[in-house]
Protein backbone atom coordinates (compact mmCIF):
# COMPACT_ATOMS: atom_id res chain seq x y z
CA UNK A 1 0.00 0.00 0.00
CA UNK A 2 1.17 3.54 -0.72
CA UNK A 3 0.45 6.68 1.25
CA UNK A 4 -0.94 8.40 -1.84
CA UNK A 5 -3.99 6.13 -1.50
CA UNK A 6 -4.80 7.64 1.89
CA UNK A 7 -8.35 8.95 2.02
CA UNK A 8 -9.22 10.34 5.45
CA UNK A 9 -12.50 9.96 7.28
CA UNK A 10 -14.63 13.04 6.61
CA UNK A 11 -13.77 15.69 9.18
CA UNK A 12 -17.26 15.90 10.67
CA UNK A 13 -17.38 12.16 11.43
CA UNK A 14 -13.75 12.16 12.63
CA UNK A 15 -14.41 14.99 15.07
CA UNK A 16 -17.42 13.16 16.47
CA UNK A 17 -15.27 10.05 16.98
CA UNK A 18 -12.61 11.99 18.85
CA UNK A 19 -15.16 13.75 21.03
CA UNK A 20 -16.61 10.37 21.97
CA UNK A 21 -13.18 8.89 22.61
CA UNK A 22 -12.19 11.84 24.78
CA UNK A 23 -15.32 11.34 26.88
CA UNK A 24 -14.39 7.66 27.35
CA UNK A 25 -10.83 8.45 28.38
CA UNK A 26 -11.89 11.27 30.68
CA UNK A 27 -14.47 9.13 32.44
CA UNK A 28 -11.86 6.43 33.00
CA UNK A 29 -9.40 8.74 34.72
CA UNK A 30 -6.98 5.92 35.55
CA UNK A 31 -3.70 7.24 34.18
CA UNK A 32 -1.36 8.03 37.08
CA UNK A 33 -3.92 7.21 39.75
CA UNK A 34 -3.36 4.25 42.04
CA UNK A 35 -6.38 1.94 42.13
CA UNK A 36 -6.75 -1.62 43.30
CA UNK A 37 -9.20 -4.46 43.41
CA UNK A 38 -9.73 -8.17 42.96
CA UNK A 39 -10.47 -9.78 39.65
CA UNK A 40 -12.23 -13.12 39.18
CA UNK A 41 -10.50 -16.20 40.55
CA UNK A 42 -8.28 -18.04 38.06
CA UNK A 43 -8.65 -21.71 37.23
CA UNK A 44 -5.23 -22.98 36.16
CA UNK A 45 -5.22 -25.39 33.22
CA UNK A 46 -2.58 -28.09 33.39
CA UNK A 47 -0.87 -28.41 30.00
CA UNK A 48 1.92 -30.96 30.49
CA UNK A 49 4.77 -32.11 32.69
CA UNK A 50 8.05 -30.38 31.97
CA UNK A 51 10.90 -32.43 30.45
CA UNK A 52 13.31 -34.21 32.78
CA UNK A 53 16.00 -31.55 32.22
CA UNK A 54 13.79 -29.06 34.10
CA UNK A 55 13.12 -30.62 37.49
CA UNK A 56 13.78 -27.24 39.11
CA UNK A 57 12.33 -24.92 36.46
CA UNK A 58 12.82 -21.41 37.75
CA UNK A 59 12.06 -18.93 34.98
CA UNK A 60 10.43 -19.06 31.55
CA UNK A 61 10.27 -17.05 28.33
CA UNK A 62 8.28 -17.77 25.19
CA UNK A 63 9.84 -17.44 21.73
CA UNK A 64 6.92 -18.82 19.73
CA UNK A 65 3.47 -20.34 20.02
CA UNK A 66 4.92 -23.71 20.97
CA UNK A 67 8.49 -22.91 22.07
CA UNK A 68 9.03 -22.32 25.79
CA UNK A 69 12.50 -21.66 27.20
CA UNK A 70 13.36 -22.33 30.83
CA UNK A 71 16.30 -22.84 33.17
CA UNK A 72 16.92 -24.34 36.57
CA UNK A 73 18.06 -22.51 39.71
CA UNK A 74 20.76 -22.77 42.37
CA UNK A 75 23.64 -25.11 41.65
CA UNK A 76 22.27 -26.55 38.42
CA UNK A 77 23.63 -26.34 34.90
CA UNK A 78 24.36 -23.15 32.98
CA UNK A 79 21.83 -24.08 30.30
CA UNK A 80 18.58 -22.92 28.78
CA UNK A 81 16.17 -25.65 27.67
CA UNK A 82 13.48 -25.26 25.02
CA UNK A 83 10.41 -27.48 25.16
CA UNK A 84 6.93 -27.55 23.65
CA UNK A 85 3.44 -27.86 25.10
CA UNK A 86 3.61 -31.64 25.04
CA UNK A 87 6.70 -31.69 27.26
CA UNK A 88 9.16 -32.62 24.53
CA UNK A 89 12.68 -31.23 24.91
CA UNK A 90 13.50 -29.46 21.65
CA UNK A 91 16.87 -27.87 22.28
CA UNK A 92 19.50 -27.08 24.94
CA UNK A 93 21.67 -23.95 24.84
CA UNK A 94 24.79 -23.62 27.02
CA UNK A 95 25.78 -20.17 28.30
CA UNK A 96 29.44 -20.94 28.02
CA UNK A 97 31.23 -18.20 29.97
CA UNK A 98 29.18 -18.17 33.19
CA UNK A 99 27.98 -20.58 35.87
CA UNK A 100 24.60 -20.95 37.53
CA UNK A 101 24.97 -19.64 41.05
CA UNK A 102 21.22 -19.13 41.36
CA UNK A 103 19.39 -18.33 38.12
CA UNK A 104 15.89 -17.19 39.05
CA UNK A 105 14.20 -15.50 36.09
CA UNK A 106 14.54 -14.76 32.39
CA UNK A 107 13.09 -11.92 30.32
CA UNK A 108 13.45 -10.27 26.92
CA UNK A 109 13.32 -6.78 25.48
CA UNK A 110 11.57 -5.73 22.25
CA UNK A 111 14.72 -6.09 20.14
CA UNK A 112 15.63 -9.80 20.37
CA UNK A 113 17.82 -9.49 23.47
CA UNK A 114 17.32 -11.84 26.41
CA UNK A 115 18.36 -11.44 30.04
CA UNK A 116 19.04 -14.23 32.58
CA UNK A 117 18.93 -13.23 36.24
CA UNK A 118 21.61 -14.82 38.43
CA UNK A 119 20.40 -13.03 41.54
CA UNK A 120 18.76 -15.63 43.77
CA UNK A 121 19.82 -14.71 47.29
CA UNK A 122 17.94 -16.82 49.83
CA UNK A 123 20.26 -15.89 52.69
CA UNK A 124 20.59 -12.25 51.65
CA UNK A 125 24.39 -12.50 51.71
CA UNK A 126 25.49 -12.52 48.05
CA UNK A 127 27.84 -9.84 46.76
CA UNK A 128 28.11 -11.26 43.23
CA UNK A 129 24.66 -10.52 41.79
CA UNK A 130 24.60 -10.66 37.99
CA UNK A 131 22.43 -10.63 34.88
CA UNK A 132 23.58 -12.35 31.68
CA UNK A 133 22.75 -10.92 28.25
CA UNK A 134 22.34 -13.10 25.15
CA UNK A 135 20.64 -12.78 21.75
CA UNK A 136 17.25 -14.39 21.24
CA UNK A 137 18.12 -18.11 21.36
CA UNK A 138 16.16 -18.67 18.15
CA UNK A 139 18.75 -16.55 16.32
CA UNK A 140 21.76 -18.46 17.70
CA UNK A 141 23.39 -21.13 15.55
CA UNK A 142 24.89 -24.02 17.46
CA UNK A 143 24.39 -25.11 21.04
CA UNK A 144 26.39 -22.55 23.02
CA UNK A 145 26.75 -18.79 23.35
CA UNK A 146 28.87 -16.37 25.37
CA UNK A 147 26.92 -13.84 27.41
CA UNK A 148 27.44 -10.18 28.14
CA UNK A 149 27.40 -9.51 31.88
CA UNK A 150 25.75 -6.96 34.17
CA UNK A 151 27.23 -6.95 37.67
CA UNK A 152 25.24 -5.06 40.27
CA UNK A 153 24.62 -4.33 43.93
CA UNK A 154 21.48 -3.05 45.66
CA UNK A 155 21.43 0.59 46.68
CA UNK A 156 19.99 0.06 50.16
CA UNK A 157 21.82 -3.12 51.24
CA UNK A 158 24.76 -2.49 53.58
CA UNK A 159 24.93 -5.76 55.56
CA UNK A 160 25.52 -9.27 54.13
CA UNK A 161 23.37 -10.69 55.55
CA UNK A 162 21.28 -8.08 57.36
CA UNK A 163 19.40 -8.88 60.59
CA UNK A 164 16.56 -11.36 60.05
CA UNK A 165 13.97 -8.60 60.34
CA UNK A 166 15.45 -6.85 57.29
CA UNK A 167 16.08 -9.74 54.90
CA UNK A 168 14.29 -8.49 51.83
CA UNK A 169 17.10 -8.68 49.25
CA UNK A 170 16.37 -12.04 47.62
CA UNK A 171 15.43 -11.34 43.97
CA UNK A 172 13.50 -13.93 41.99
CA UNK A 173 11.59 -11.81 39.45
CA UNK A 174 12.67 -9.54 36.60
CA UNK A 175 11.05 -7.65 33.70
CA UNK A 176 12.35 -5.37 30.96
CA UNK A 177 10.73 -2.00 30.24
CA UNK A 178 11.94 0.94 28.13
CA UNK A 179 15.70 0.31 28.21
CA UNK A 180 15.82 -0.71 31.87
CA UNK A 181 15.57 -3.91 33.88
CA UNK A 182 13.25 -4.03 36.88
CA UNK A 183 13.90 -6.48 39.71
CA UNK A 184 11.39 -7.56 42.37
CA UNK A 185 12.23 -9.01 45.78
CA UNK A 186 10.98 -12.14 47.49
CA UNK A 187 10.60 -11.12 51.12
CA UNK A 188 12.45 -13.41 53.55
CA UNK A 189 12.27 -11.17 56.59
CA UNK A 190 11.28 -12.52 59.98
CA UNK A 191 8.74 -11.43 61.08
CA UNK A 192 7.31 -11.49 57.58
CA UNK A 193 6.37 -8.08 56.16
CA UNK A 194 4.86 -8.97 52.76
CA UNK A 195 6.63 -6.00 51.16
CA UNK A 196 7.86 -6.31 47.57
CA UNK A 197 10.69 -3.93 46.65
CA UNK A 198 11.50 -2.92 43.09
CA UNK A 199 14.96 -2.01 41.80
CA UNK A 200 15.92 -0.55 38.42
CA UNK A 201 19.17 -0.68 36.47
CA UNK A 202 20.34 -0.22 32.86
CA UNK A 203 20.02 -3.07 30.37
CA UNK A 204 23.60 -2.78 29.06
CA UNK A 205 26.72 -4.70 30.17
CA UNK A 206 28.62 -3.04 33.02
CA UNK A 207 28.73 -2.65 36.78
CA UNK A 208 25.88 -0.77 38.45
CA UNK A 209 24.11 0.00 41.69
CA UNK A 210 20.48 -0.99 41.23
CA UNK A 211 18.27 1.88 42.38
CA UNK A 212 15.40 1.23 44.80
CA UNK A 213 12.43 2.54 42.79
CA UNK A 214 9.31 1.53 44.70
CA UNK A 215 7.59 -0.96 46.95
CA UNK A 216 4.13 -2.27 47.78
CA UNK A 217 2.41 -4.67 50.18
CA UNK A 218 1.69 -7.97 48.40
CA UNK A 219 0.20 -10.10 51.17
CA UNK A 220 0.34 -11.05 54.82
CA UNK A 221 1.39 -14.68 54.28
CA UNK A 222 4.37 -16.15 52.47
CA UNK A 223 2.04 -17.79 49.96
CA UNK A 224 0.42 -14.50 48.99
CA UNK A 225 3.28 -12.07 49.59
CA UNK A 226 6.42 -13.68 48.14
CA UNK A 227 6.96 -12.82 44.48
CA UNK A 228 8.67 -15.53 42.43
CA UNK A 229 8.39 -14.31 38.81
CA UNK A 230 7.41 -11.34 36.66
CA UNK A 231 6.62 -10.44 33.07
CA UNK A 232 5.38 -7.44 31.11
CA UNK A 233 2.91 -7.75 28.27
CA UNK A 234 4.70 -6.20 25.30
CA UNK A 235 1.38 -5.24 23.72
CA UNK A 236 -0.45 -3.55 26.58
CA UNK A 237 2.33 -2.70 29.06
CA UNK A 238 0.64 -4.75 31.78
CA UNK A 239 3.07 -5.87 34.51
CA UNK A 240 2.27 -9.23 36.08
CA UNK A 241 3.84 -10.59 39.28
CA UNK A 242 3.51 -14.19 40.47
CA UNK A 243 3.15 -15.59 43.98
CA UNK A 244 2.16 -19.08 45.07
CA UNK A 245 -1.49 -18.11 45.54
CA UNK A 246 -2.17 -15.41 42.94
CA UNK A 247 -0.97 -13.16 40.16
CA UNK A 248 -0.86 -9.39 40.64
CA UNK A 249 -1.47 -7.05 37.70
CA UNK A 250 -0.42 -3.40 37.35
CA UNK A 251 -1.79 -1.35 34.44
CA UNK A 252 -2.24 2.30 33.46
CA UNK A 253 0.80 3.44 35.43
CA UNK A 254 2.58 6.77 34.89
CA UNK A 255 6.00 6.45 33.22
CA UNK A 256 7.79 3.52 34.90
CA UNK A 257 6.08 3.86 38.28
CA UNK A 258 4.28 0.53 38.06
CA UNK A 259 2.95 0.47 41.60
CA UNK A 260 1.06 3.75 41.06
CA UNK A 261 -1.09 2.13 38.40
CA UNK A 262 -4.28 0.10 38.62
CA UNK A 263 -3.60 -2.99 40.71
CA UNK A 264 -5.70 -6.14 40.30
CA UNK A 265 -5.20 -9.48 42.04
CA UNK A 266 -6.31 -12.78 40.50
CA UNK A 267 -6.32 -15.62 43.02
CA UNK A 268 -5.83 -19.23 41.95
CA UNK A 269 -8.82 -21.47 42.67
CA UNK A 270 -6.41 -24.32 43.38
CA UNK A 271 -2.80 -23.58 44.30
CA UNK A 272 -0.31 -25.89 42.58
CA UNK A 273 3.17 -26.63 43.96
CA UNK A 274 6.01 -24.12 44.11
CA UNK A 275 5.25 -21.55 41.42
CA UNK A 276 8.43 -20.33 39.72
CA UNK A 277 8.09 -19.06 36.13
CA UNK A 278 5.65 -16.74 34.37
CA UNK A 279 5.46 -15.46 30.77
CA UNK A 280 2.86 -13.80 28.58
CA UNK A 281 1.89 -15.80 25.49
CA UNK A 282 -0.63 -13.24 24.24
CA UNK A 283 -2.46 -10.25 25.65
CA UNK A 284 -4.76 -12.45 27.75
CA UNK A 285 -2.88 -15.72 28.18
CA UNK A 286 0.20 -16.62 30.22
CA UNK A 287 2.22 -19.77 30.87
CA UNK A 288 3.36 -20.65 34.38
CA UNK A 289 5.76 -23.32 35.59
CA UNK A 290 6.28 -24.91 38.96
CA UNK A 291 9.35 -26.51 40.47
CA UNK A 292 9.38 -30.29 40.70
CA UNK A 293 10.35 -32.52 43.60
CA UNK A 294 12.95 -35.24 43.80
CA UNK A 295 13.22 -36.78 40.34
CA UNK A 296 9.75 -35.65 39.28
CA UNK A 297 9.32 -32.51 37.20
CA UNK A 298 6.65 -29.92 37.78
CA UNK A 299 3.92 -28.88 35.36
CA UNK A 300 3.43 -26.23 32.72
CA UNK A 301 0.15 -24.38 33.32
CA UNK A 302 -1.99 -22.00 31.27
CA UNK A 303 -3.52 -18.87 32.79
CA UNK A 304 -6.32 -17.14 30.86
CA UNK A 305 -7.09 -13.59 31.96
CA UNK A 306 -10.59 -12.12 31.70
CA UNK A 307 -11.13 -10.29 28.41
CA UNK A 308 -11.60 -6.51 28.63
CA UNK A 309 -15.06 -5.20 27.90
CA UNK A 310 -14.23 -1.56 27.38
CA UNK A 311 -11.62 0.65 25.75
CA UNK A 312 -11.99 3.24 28.50
CA UNK A 313 -8.48 2.94 29.90
CA UNK A 314 -6.63 3.47 26.64
CA UNK A 315 -4.77 6.65 25.64
CA UNK A 316 -5.64 9.09 22.88
CA UNK A 317 -3.88 8.83 19.52
CA UNK A 318 -0.40 10.44 19.37
CA UNK A 319 0.27 13.04 16.70
CA UNK A 320 1.39 11.65 13.38
CA UNK A 321 -0.11 8.15 13.63
CA UNK A 322 -2.84 7.15 11.18
CA UNK A 323 -3.98 4.12 9.23
CA UNK A 324 -4.45 3.93 5.46
CA UNK A 325 -6.36 3.62 3.25
CA UNK A 326 -9.14 5.05 5.38
CA UNK A 327 -11.93 4.13 4.72
CA UNK A 328 -10.78 0.58 3.97
CA UNK A 329 -12.38 -2.67 2.86
CA UNK A 330 -9.85 -5.42 3.60
CA UNK A 331 -6.48 -4.22 4.94
CA UNK A 332 -5.14 -1.29 6.97
CA UNK A 333 -1.54 -0.11 6.98
CA UNK A 334 0.13 2.12 9.58
CA UNK A 335 1.97 5.39 9.10
CA UNK A 336 4.55 4.22 11.68
CA UNK A 337 6.21 0.87 12.27
CA UNK A 338 3.86 -1.36 14.28
CA UNK A 339 4.63 -4.97 15.22
CA UNK A 340 2.92 -7.76 17.14
CA UNK A 341 -0.78 -7.27 17.73
CA UNK A 342 -3.53 -4.71 17.39
CA UNK A 343 -7.00 -4.76 18.92
CA UNK A 344 -10.32 -3.70 17.42
CA UNK A 345 -12.93 -1.84 19.49
CA UNK A 346 -16.42 -0.79 18.53
CA UNK A 347 -17.36 2.88 18.47
CA UNK A 348 -18.96 2.24 21.87
CA UNK A 349 -15.56 1.25 23.27
CA UNK A 350 -16.30 -2.49 23.43
CA UNK A 351 -13.39 -4.87 22.80
CA UNK A 352 -14.05 -7.08 19.78
CA UNK A 353 -10.94 -9.09 18.95
CA UNK A 354 -7.14 -9.10 18.67
CA UNK A 355 -5.50 -8.91 15.24
CA UNK A 356 -2.03 -10.04 14.20
CA UNK A 357 0.08 -7.41 12.44
CA UNK A 358 1.69 -8.92 9.32
CA UNK A 359 4.15 -6.83 7.31
CA UNK A 360 2.77 -3.68 8.87
CA UNK A 361 -0.88 -4.38 8.03
CA UNK A 362 -3.97 -5.87 9.67
CA UNK A 363 -6.87 -7.68 8.01
CA UNK A 364 -10.25 -6.05 8.76
CA UNK A 365 -12.27 -7.85 6.07
CA UNK A 366 -14.35 -9.66 8.70
CA UNK A 367 -15.83 -6.42 10.05
CA UNK A 368 -19.22 -5.08 9.08
CA UNK A 369 -19.24 -1.59 7.50
CA UNK A 370 -19.05 1.13 10.11
CA UNK A 371 -16.72 3.11 12.38
CA UNK A 372 -14.21 1.44 14.72
CA UNK A 373 -11.10 2.09 16.79
CA UNK A 374 -7.82 0.25 16.38
CA UNK A 375 -5.68 -0.04 19.51
CA UNK A 376 -1.91 -0.29 18.88
CA UNK A 377 1.29 -0.13 20.92
CA UNK A 378 4.03 2.49 20.59
CA UNK A 379 6.82 2.55 23.18
CA UNK A 380 4.84 0.16 25.35
CA UNK A 381 1.80 2.43 25.61
CA UNK A 382 -1.57 1.73 24.06
CA UNK A 383 -3.10 4.24 21.62
CA UNK A 384 -6.33 4.56 19.62
CA UNK A 385 -6.66 5.18 15.89
CA UNK A 386 -10.15 5.64 14.39
CA UNK A 387 -11.02 4.09 11.04
CA UNK A 388 -13.98 3.34 8.81
CA UNK A 389 -14.76 -0.07 7.32
CA UNK A 390 -16.61 0.00 4.01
Amino acid sequence: MKLKNFSPIPMKELNLLWVFLALIATSAGCQGVSMQGSGPDINLRTITRLPSALIESSGIAVSGSNRIWSHEDSGNSNELHCSDTTGNLLRTLVISNVSNTDWEDITADNDETWFIGDFGNNNNQRTDLAIYIIPDPETIEGNSVSAGIINFSLSDQTAFPPPSSGRNYDIEAMAWYADSLYLFTKDRSNPFTGIVKMYALPDQPGSYTARLSGSFFAGSTTGSGRVTAADINLHTGELMLLTNEKIISFKDYPDNRFFEGTKTEYHFITSPGQNEGLAFVSSYKLYMTEEGSGSTTGYLYEIVLPQPHSAANQVLNPNGLFVYPNPAKEFLGFSRKIEGEAAVYSVAGIFMRTLAVHNGTVNISFLKPGFYFLSVIINRRCFFVPFQKV
